[in-house]
């Protein structure tokens, strides 16, 4: 795995290739012309980073440019029609691929992963996760075995011999292994196997097992996939690489864009002493730096009682009378499932709006597809933790400063 970057340390290209010498000095030939040779003048920094196999390079890469958005990537896949995967949200979903074209046409709903530039190495993956993790792509249920079911690849859907709620589960792991997550997943199986044990539930913990043991085999195998996707941190920037990551981490739960910018993040948090002269903090990273000149603050008018669902509702949907300000493209809430359904109630625009509690760490997300709320616990020294908690922080110091600046003008008057 191989990447360029610009004077500026941001990223703009990310390759891979078997022998990066020959691959490297491909850029250097005097017949380089259009938008390679305009990466080629753009480039100024060449990294890399060495993989376990061709497949885990595929998986990577397409993270990558998914997270951080590289010009040339773009620029040089405009002629190609880029493949995708995707898992359709149905009762019992599919697993399918898709061109770019068809993909937008049909606004095919679900979760999606690329883009990935080989429909071969996409056939490669597919064909090994098929194997562990058995799907069925039969859209009408006929009451009969399809064909993939006698060679072992289809959970018998097609049949009635899977129950929905153990199809659902197939396929939640069949997504963190496309992810790379499958230390995560083996964990969670593990805690699966045992519980179908001591229910006495033979067969399912023997599907486990087996699952478990081919996903070992496939992942100590360094010609068929890496252990684990950790992506490099790409970029001299850390904000870059803050931004890279906390999209990676939005997009695993919510459906956003191929080229949906985090330009600006908002963080709230309400101040106040037992309902007492409360104050509502508006605080804005753009491009993942505090930005002082955009903070706001607001003056609750809902009483002098403590509700701090209330106030928080009344200065978002204060925030929304002002799209003069700009429109953020991720809102924070400090607090948990209870501030994030109370922000959620009163926000209108179309704006990803997650919360962050503490004890531990963990981002809430609520899915608006799936109405679910999910928790996703923060990595120490993580990017996208990193940037949460510092939003979060200045969230709550902008807010405790503004609400002392009150209480003490109440004082003096």
């Amino acid at each position: 795995m191989y990447w360029f970057s610009n004077a500026a340390g941001k990223v703009v290209y990310v390759g891979k290739a078997k022998n990066l010498k020959k691959r490297v000095s491909s850029y250097a030939r005097p017949q380089v012309a259009g938008k390679t040779k305009l990466l080629v003048e753009e480039a100024v920094t060449l990294k890399h980073s060495i993989l376990h196999s061709e497949l885990e390079a595929l998986l990577v890469e397409a993270e990558l440019v998914r997270s951080y958005q590289p010009t040339y990537n773009i620029l040089l896949k405009d002629d190609k029609t880029p493949l995708y995967i995707v898992i359709t949200k149905e009762t019992f979903p599919r697993v399918l691929t898709a061109r770019k074209k068809s993909l937008l046409y049909t606004q095919q709903k679900g979760t999606i992963f690329g883009p990935f530039p080989s429909a071969y190495k996409v056939r490669q993956v597919l064909h090994i996760a098929r194997r562990i993790f058995p799907w069925c792509n039969e859209r009408i249920k006929t009451g009969k075995p399809c064909f993939y079911f006698h060679l072992g690849l289809c959970s018998g859907a097609c049949a009635g011999k899977i129950k929905t709620e153990e199809y659902q589960q197939t396929i939640v792991h069949l997504k963190e292994f496309l992810r790379g997550k499958t230390s995560k997943l083996l964990s969670s199986m593990k805690v699966e196997l045992k519980r179908a044990s001591a229910a006495q539930d033979f067969e399912k913990a023997a599907l486990y097992r087996d699952q478990m043991r081919m996903i070992e085999e496939v992942t100590k195998n360094p010609h068929i996939l890496g252990p684990n996707l950790d992506l490099p941190q790409l970029s001299s920037l850390e904000s870059e690489n803050m931004l890279a990551e906390l999209r990676r981490v939005l997009s695993q739960y919510i459906s956003l864009p191929k080229t949906y910018v985090l330009e600006r993040i908002e963080g709230y948090d309400i101040s106040n002493t037992q309902g007492l002269r409360p104050v509502a903090s508006m605080v804005v990273f753009t491009h993942g730096r505090a930005d002082t000149q955009e903070y706001k603050s607001f003056n609750i008018r809902l009483g002098e009682t403590p509700n701090d669902y209330g106030m928080l509702k009344e200065a978002l949907t204060r925030r929304q009378l002002h799209p003069e300000w700009g429109m953020p493209n991720v809102v924070l809430i400090d607090g948990g499932k209870g501030q994030l359904r109370a922000a959620l109630s009163v926000w209108k625009w179309q704006t990803p709006v997650v919360s962050l509690a503490k004890d531990p760490d963990q981002l809430l997300i609520y899915n608006q597809e799936t109405r679910l709320y999910t928790e996703h616990p923060l990595r120490e020294r993580d990017p996208a933790s990193i940037l949460l908690q510092r939003v979060r922080d200045e969230a709550h110091r902008f807010a405790k400063s503004r609400h002392t600046r009150r209480r003490t003008k109440s004082v003096l008057e």
